[in-house]
């Protein structure tokens, strides 16, 4: 992909990438994406459901906390799986490198 399509912040804040708050736009925003949601399909909680409210989910997210439920994965491959996809921006890997990846 040479352009992104994205041209304004839109999603749910529970699974949105920190840089999509400051409007940067990437592949990597859907790696991250697709982290939170197999976080939600292992623990059957939406990411974030500790916080009350959007404000609070964008100030953990902003601040590099990651969600709670991630502690109720047991299965130790599958956690450092969705820990690769929230990753730092420049750190987290393609859907090629996940797809090569244990």
């Amino acid at each position: 992909m040479n352009t992104s399509f994205a041209h304004s912040v839109l999603g749910t804040p529970h699974f949105m990438a920190p840089e999509m708050y400051e409007e940067v736009y990437g592949t990597a925003v859907d790696i991250y994406s697709f982290g939170m949601c197999l976080l939600e399909m292992v623990t059957q909680q939406i990411p974030y459901s500790e916080c009350e409210n959007p404000a609070q989910v964008y100030k953990k997210v902003l601040n590099g906390k990651k969600p709670q439920s991630l502690e109720l994965i047991l299965n130790e491959d599958v956690k450092s799986f969705i820990l690769e996809c929230l990753k730092d921006q420049d750190e987290r890997p393609s859907a090629t490198e996940l797809l090569q990846s244990k």
